[in-house]
């Protein structure tokens, strides 16, 4: 049966909610005295412990998505859903060895940054503005999760539920940049784990157990691929593979550790880290489809609160409002040093006290511009893998300038990253015709691109080559 809370019950679960975020918000200020230029609010100064910087660095990948995501995309498709996460074992260790150290040795902290060493201005400018337009989806989606966690226990409307949800993570950017978004990092960290542990228990409590869920639930819940698919496995597994090769907030925590072999560590720490966090919140998918068949699969696991005692509930709703807080701290920081760097330094050219202050005003403005779309988002992972998609088009054009620079052109790049961001969108918004993920649109026009434009080069130097011997 379902535990009906009372108003005594209710407040409990506020107040601990509210000492929960008092309590990191003051770790959060306690902070802000190592913060004292705008390079320490961007990347701690380079000096933050490796294991800190990996738990930093899977934080992104094991938000809302995670959590809330994949319990939705689990209770609709099965435990393929699991794909969705467990894909980063592999990603993340080939990042660290592959990929970090080039981004360590240029000692830039943006991936347009990265970029511009490799094409010029004109794909770095690009190149911040794709990377900013799908953070930004990434925290839309963010906020959903968390507003569906929090009004479904506070009894709030969803709006007002990701209002809290921004007022809080303003906060954690804005007073410590990095260095708080770390260290808080490491509470949340804590409780979105004991959350999903404490909600399996919960189901197997109540009678969904695998072997239950074997005997009642469809079979093919129980295959390697579900409902989902191969194709959107494999997109799903180059999705997270390009958004971590490319990833603002990904660069910025390589930037922060102190030498490559620490930020191999650090990447071999996030790719094992993701298995437990997507095998869980998987199963906690199946059981709620075992349990409450007919809910809406946004509420997978959030329905489990009701379900527990106040104190359970507390720890839970913690957990969950801690993977929307880890997430979207990091994401908008990572926001505010594209937008800095790229724009608004270039342009106001401010002082150094001048960056570090404009920087904590511009971390306000992108935390809460997500607010106006949180009801336009219908399914979380799905508009996760979207965002990942427009990042893996800037991997391609990265990782093709390092291996391939044969295929290196400034014009190239920026019109192949234009024309990826364009198409996929289109792709994504137009209901992925065909069953083609947008993921494959997002690496194939930058590539035909850039391989055009090449060819196009090469006829050009060959008739001025003709013209010059006539």
């Amino acid at each position: 049966m379902a535990t009906i809370f009372g108003a005594s019950q209710i407040a409990l679960i506020v107040t601990f909610v509210i000492a929960y975020i008092v309590i990191t918000t003051m770790l959060s200020i306690w902070t802000m005295k190592f913060t004292k230029s705008n390079e320490h609010f961007m990347t701690a100064g380079g000096q933050l412990p490796f294991w800190i910087i990996g738990l930093l660095m899977i934080s992104e990948y094991i938000g809302t998505s995670a959590t809330v995501g994949t319990a939705q995309a689990s209770f609709d498709n099965g435990i393929a859903a699991a794909w969705s996460i467990v894909t980063f074992v592999i990603v993340f260790p080939l990042f660290g060895w592959f990929i970090a150290p080039k981004f360590y040795e240029m000692r830039e902290y943006t991936i347009s940054g990265v970029l511009n060493r490799q094409y010029g201005k004109s794909t770095r400018v690009m190149t911040s503005v794709i990377m900013i337009y799908a953070l930004l989806v990434v925290n839309v989606a963010n906020y959903v999760g968390g507003a569906a966690a929090v009004s479904s226990v506070l009894k709030v409307s969803l709006p007002v539920a990701a209002l809290i949800t921004a007022g809080v993570t303003i906060v954690y950017v804005a007073v410590g940049g990095l260095r708080s978004v770390a260290y808080v990092n490491l509470i949340h960290f804590a409780f979105k784990y004991l959350a999903v542990i404490i909600v399996v228990i919960v189901g197997v409590g109540l009678g969904a157990s695998y072997s239950n869920m074997l005997a009642k639930l469809p079979e093919v819940y129980f295959t390697s691929v579900g409902k989902i698919g191969l194709p959107t496995i494999i997109a799903w597994g180059l999705a997270n593979l390009g958004a971590v090769f490319s990833t603002q907030m990904t660069i910025q925590a390589v930037a922060s550790v102190k030498s490559v072999s620490d930020a191999r560590k650090a990447s071999l720490i996030a790719g094992l880290l993701a298995v437990p966090m997507g095998i869980l919140a998987t199963y906690i998918g199946l059981q709620s489809k075992y349990l409450f068949p007919t809910i809406k699969s946004v509420m997978a696991l959030p329905i489990f609160i009701h379900h527990m005692n106040p104190w359970l509930g507390s720890i839970v709703t913690a957990g969950i409002v801690a993977t929307v807080f880890a997430n979207v701290s990091a994401t908008s920081l990572a926001i505010t040093a594209l937008a800095m760097k790229d724009f608004i330094v270039p342009l106001a050219k401010p002082s150094e006290e001048g960056k570090l202050r404009i920087s904590r005003i511009v971390s306000i403005f992108i935390g809460l511009l997500p607010l106006p779309f949180v009801l336009l988002v219908p399914t979380i992972i799905k508009t996760m893998f979207f965002a990942k998609a427009l990042r893996t088009s800037l991997s391609v054009v990265a990782v093709m300038g390092f291996y391939l620079p044969f295929f290196k052109s400034d014009r190239g790049a920026t019109w192949g990253l234009i024309i990826a961001a364009v198409g996929a969108s289109v792709w994504y918004f137009s209901g992925e015709p065909f069953h083609i993920d947008s993921t494959y649109v997002a690496i194939a026009l930058p590539v035909i691109i850039l391989i055009l434009d090449r060819l196009l080069s090469r006829r050009k130097y060959t008739e001025s080559e003709k013209d010059m011997k006539a």
